[in-house]
């Protein structure tokens, strides 16, 4: 069963035959900790607004977004997820051929070819580490390339770079007349501070998106922000539905933002879980686990007997779900990825990968 995104458990329910409220879900990497409490009351308390229009291009969480990550309203826009943002900005720019990393979040090149823009692939390793070179992948970013994606941390290796090697990317695109994204959808899961948002002052042609759903785990609201120069903003506006938040999604925002000892007890959950997961994945001879950089593990089976959709049955048939990761350029069937989760559910996975492993 291929997968073009994790979270999909409708469809392994129907497939497998199993329960879809039993499953365990380690192929999305949501934050496992659930929202913050006061959501869901004080989402109830706002049902009535399904009566009314949504605020035009959320203005309200626009100003709270500027406040908190500096910049002015006018530099925010808003996505029914941070994905639509992508195919917005390939429709409106002037694009012949973009630049995308392999392996790399898959929505980049799906957006490139809805346009019609062609696609060249920088494939990041042919040795298996996965740590982007910047001066292999500057010889790839030529004169011709009109857009560059980058996605740090990277999905779904869990690698990134840091704010130096993000500044000499910028300069060198700068040069070649290059537009750069840079999707930060996971980069609040990190201790350390790579954002690239105080590079948007010194190069017009940037793009930051980022996610509200990953990390406060409200997914099902599909909330995403882009950061930009106004005129690019302005751009995407005029090509996007004037309510394309709806008003559920917009209030949860604004409660989001005012989190401030959520963040930091999730950071702390986040982090010793992940630190639990990757050493007792550690402990498998026949896994190569690369460290969790994220809340997602990267793991290679090549020299398990299990390919990654043979172990993704396996496991899928006892209700729980991993993230085969075949469809992503530059991969093949040897690798997975798992969500961290919560210390229970995590012996769960690792107990079930000990009868086969």
């Amino acid at each position: 069963m291929e997968q073009a995104h994790g979270g999909n458990l409708k469809e392994a329910a129907e497939k497998f035959n199993i329960s879809e409220s039993e499953i365990i879900d380690f192929s999305a990497n949501i934050n496992f900790v659930g929202p913050p409490p006061d959501i869901y009351s004080k989402i109830r308390k706002e049902i009535e607004a399904i009566t009314r229009y949504p605020e035009p291009d959320s203005t309200s969480l626009k100003k709270l977004l500027a406040e908190k990550y500096g910049g002015k309203a006018d530099n925010y826009v808003l996505g029914n997820g941070a994905v639509e943002l992508i195919y917005i900005l390939t429709r409106i720019l002037d694009l012949n051929k973009g630049l995308v990393l392999a392996p790399t979040f898959s929505e980049y090149e799906k957006a490139l070819k809805a346009e019609e823009i062609e696609v060249n692939y920088h494939y990041i390793s042919t040795d298996h580490s996965f740590k982007l070179n910047i001066n292999r992948l500057k010889k790839d970013l030529t004169g011709d390339i009109d857009i560059f994606f980058l996605c740090n941390p990277n999905n779904p290796t869990g690698k990134f770079i840091t704010r130096d090697k993000i500044k000499e990317l910028l300069l060198h695109n700068k040069k070649k007349d290059i537009f750069t994204v840079i999707d930060e959808a996971f980069v609040d899961f990190l201790e350390q501070k790579i954002t690239s948002l105080s590079f948007l002052k010194d190069f017009d042609k940037l793009f930051i998106l980022r996610s509200l759903t990953k990390f406060y785990a409200v997914p099902g609201l599909r909330l995403g922000y882009g950061i930009a120069n106004k005129e690019i903003i302005k751009k995407i506006n005029k090509a996007k539905d004037p309510w394309n938040v709806n008003s559920l999604a917009q209030k949860a925002g604004e409660l989001i933002l005012e989190q401030k000892r959520y963040d930091k007890l999730t950071k702390k959950a986040i982090y010793r879980e992940k630190i639990f997961l990757y050493q007792e994945l550690k402990k498998f001879k026949n896994l190569r686990v690369y460290y969790p950089n994220a809340n997602y593990i990267f793991i290679d089976l090549t020299d398990s007997n299990y390919s990654g959709s043979e172990l993704y049955n396996q496991l899928a048939e006892r209700s729980i779900l991993i993230r085969n990761c075949s469809n992503y350029k530059g991969l093949d069937d040897n690798f997975i990825r798992v969500a961290v989760k919560s210390r229970e559910e995590n012996k769960i996975l690792l107990k079930a990968l000990k009868s086969f492993l």
